[in-house]
């Protein structure tokens, strides 16, 4: 079921109130992402993490 379906059904004005309600990223989530970012945009070397991946 898409966000806008949710929004739809429960009569919110904006999709913006269902985000914030219904949706969250969990910490391994986040993780995930940010190594995906790291991938794309790598880090600068002498970065605080040396430009590597998370753990």
């Amino acid at each position: 079921m898409s966000l806008k379906e949710i929004q739809e059904w429960l009569g919110h004005s904006n999709i913006s109130t269902t985000c914030n309600i219904y949706t969250h990223l969990d910490f391994n989530s986040k993780v995930s992402s940010a190594n995906a970012i790291l991938r794309v945009f790598p880090a600068e070397a002498g970065t605080e993490n040396g430009g590597g991946m998370l753990p």
